[in-house]
């Protein structure tokens, strides 16, 4: 099979294009028909919520990034260090970044170094579907998936084109990006590539010993090119290759009109492999086995960091993350059952990693899970899961998961489930230099659910969940001088919610609509003085979005408005460290024109229509109005 699979890649750069016989010509329903269903119903499975963007959601609001739409999804807080290189992580129900497991086609991509990926840099357009659960599920899926989990998947086009995209708006932003699909005989290749740059010199207001005055961001120009490679069979499996380069500056806080680290860069190039390939279908069910490999080279310089020396920091970073796993699922009169097993190995080479042998260290790890759901009946959902993981340095962990799904009435359903998750300590937490604590413990969690999905009318859709978190071990960074803090297993917390969506779908799908909200609670519980009782920071209490989209096929447009609240930079809760609530509002519009074999996509987009001034993290100060023009077009053959 993955013979037959890696020659059918390399045919594809050689083969003439497919004649008109490959594409035989069908009625298609309309995509506004597909889209309106899919939007009205999210998993209502017996778990944890889950919610899905597809692609025809996604290609009909066309984010420039994942970041842009990730807000729409309750419980979700994205951390967004400001401008179009600056970082941006996203947590879920108050917890850090660290504690939401990211996966691209099922891979792991929250680093063994960081616990983090940057969100950022990920071209939207490449990306088929996105899933969010939100709630624990270390038993589905491992280590780090304390709060939930998302899953990026690519896609490649089902119907062989060529396709072209460019853009360009405020700030000397650009991106510009091409693709091609072919498929031969059974299996589907697509290759695409995109380029983003911005000088990323806005504008913003400061204030300076109580005097506020414009300045302009200083060296957050970002350079970036992502590209991905990919074969698929329904029958064979899949090979994907994707990778990101990128140069940056990385400015930090502004601080009193001072930036600090006001000439630091990062330079990194990601590799990263995926292989999935069915090898066998016995009695008692499909046997595939997938596996990925991943190479980050990182560059940080910052010459006005003189703390270290006159030189300033100059630092390399390598890192290696391999994984193996085979998966045997089956299913009888009711009962689906999926078990698991995986191997996976990590290493970070640093100046800064400070272990026993040097610079390096390693990570070695095993899995084994076990997954059943039960149709009792149709009213009734249950399901069982439960993994153990081991970890060469940080030990074991067992993570069992409880759920139920209740249909009250066809249009009203209720669910509920309980889990018990962690997450290790990162390469930065046990071996940092100054900072690293090698006698930490994983950091542990109960996860509790309970929802209502309802559907009362055919254009209508309310899911309503209250959660519970509570976790113990949590790894916090404790000042041990002056400047030198260290990470210690010393933190309790607990986060208690509410998560409302409700979605509507009018005009055969034409228009549609959402309002999300969140209302939580996550304090620190540790019984330590001034601490105890206190809002965690950055675990914002208010959460809310609203979302309203028409797409006629001929016309496009849509209206987000999207509202953080209140929320602390530091610990203690202190006024002093009390961030002010903001709400953005984002608008666009735009046109679809098709021919024979053509397609083509004209957009103006407006991101912070009202030009407002705000920071989601404390001294990174967000852009202003951007206006950019998009245009795409894609050749069928």
């Amino acid at each position: 099979m993955l013979h037959t699979l890696l020659l059918s890649c390399s045919l594809a750069f050689t083969a003439p294009a497919a004649n008109d016989s490959v594409r035989a010509d069908t009625t298609e329903l309309p995509a506004v028909n597909v889209v309106a269903e899919r939007w009205l119903t999210d998993e209502t499975g017996a778990g944890m919520p889950i919610t899905r963007l597809d692609n025809t959601l996604l290609a009909r609001l066309a984010p420039q990034s994942l970041v842009s739409v990730l807000p729409l999804i309750p419980g979700v807080f994205v951390r967004d260090y400001g401008g179009l290189g600056g970082l941006k992580t996203f947590s879920i129900r108050g917890g850090s970044s660290s504690q939401a497991l990211v996966m691209i086609d099922g891979a792991r991509m929250s680093s063994a170094q960081a616990g983090t990926i940057d969100l950022g840099l990920l071209p939207a357009r490449f990306v088929d579907n996105v899933d969010v659960i939100r709630g624990g599920v270390s038993a589905l899926y491992g280590a780090n998936a304390l709060t939930g989990a998302m899953d990026v998947q690519l896609r490649v086009p089902s119907t062989p084109s060529v396709r072209a995209f460019a853009g360009g708006g405020s700030f000397d932003e650009w991106r510009l990006a091409m693709g091609a699909t072919a498929n031969i005989g059974s299996v589907r290749i697509g290759v695409d590539v995109e380029s983003l740059g911005s000088a990323g010199s806005f504008p913003f207001t400061t204030d300076q010993f109580g005097e506020t005055y414009e300045i302009n961001r200083q060296n957050g120009d970002v350079r970036s090119t992502f590209g991905t490679v990919r074969c698929e069979s329904d029958d064979l499996g899949s090979i994907t290759l994707f990778g990101r380069s990128s140069d940056r500056g990385v400015p930090g806080a502004v601080v009193q009109g001072n930036v600090t680290n006001a000439n630091a860069r990062l330079s990194d190039n990601d590799l990263v492999g995926l292989l999935r390939i069915p090898v066998a279908t016995t009695s008692l069910g499909a046997v595939v086995v997938n596996g990925s490999g991943r190479i980050l080279v990182q560059h940080y310089v910052d010459p006005d960091a003189n703390i270290t020396g006159p030189d300033g920091i100059d630092v390399d970073y390598l890192q290696h993350d391999v994984s193996f796993g085979a998966t045997l699922s089956g299913s009888a009169v009711g009962l689906v059952h999926t078990t698991r097993i995986d191997a996976g190995y990590a290493d970070l080479i640093g100046d800064e990693i400070v272990t026993d042998t040097g610079s390096v260290v390693i990570r070695r790890s095993v899995g084994l899970a076990t997954d059943w759901q039960w149709m009792v009946n149709s009213d009734l959902d249950m399901r069982l899961a439960l993994r153990l993981d081991g970890f060469s340095d940080v030990g074991w962990a067992v993570s069992p998961l409880i759920a139920l799904r209740y249909a009250v009435l066809p249009t009203l359903s209720l669910r509920t489930s309980w889990s018990y998750n962690f997450r290790p300590p990162t390469f930065n937490e046990l071996y940092f230099l100054n900072y690293g604590t090698r006698t930490l413990q994983p950091e542990r969690s109960h996860s509790f659910d309970v929802g209502v999905v309802s559907r009362p009318f055919s254009w209508l859709s309310i899911d309503l969940d209250a959660f519970a978190i509570f976790t113990t071990n949590l790894i916090v960074s404790v000042p041990v001088s002056p400047v030198i803090t260290s990470a210690q297993n010393v933190g309790s917390a607990r986060s208690l919610g509410l998560e409302l969506t409700s979605r509507g779908s009018w005009f055969n799908g034409r228009l549609i609509a959402q309002w999300s909200y969140t209302l939580q609670h996550v304090t620190d519980e540790t019984s330590r003085p001034g601490l105890d009782g206190t809002m965690i920071p950055y675990a914002v209490p208010e959460l809310a979005s609203l979302m309203v989209q028409w797409d006629d096929e001929v016309w496009n447009g849509s209206l987000t408005w999207t509202y953080t609240g209140y929320r602390y930079a530091q610990a203690g809760g202190e006024y002093t460290s009390l961030m002010q609530p903001f709400a953005v509002v984002g608008a666009q519009i735009g046109v679809h024109v098709k021919g024979l074999s053509t397609r083509a996509d004209v957009r103006i987009q407006v991101d912070n229509l009202f030009d407002v001034s705000y920071q989601v993290i404390r001294g990174f100060p967000m852009p202003g109005r951007v206006v950019r023009l998009a245009t795409s077009i894609e050749v069928l053959p």
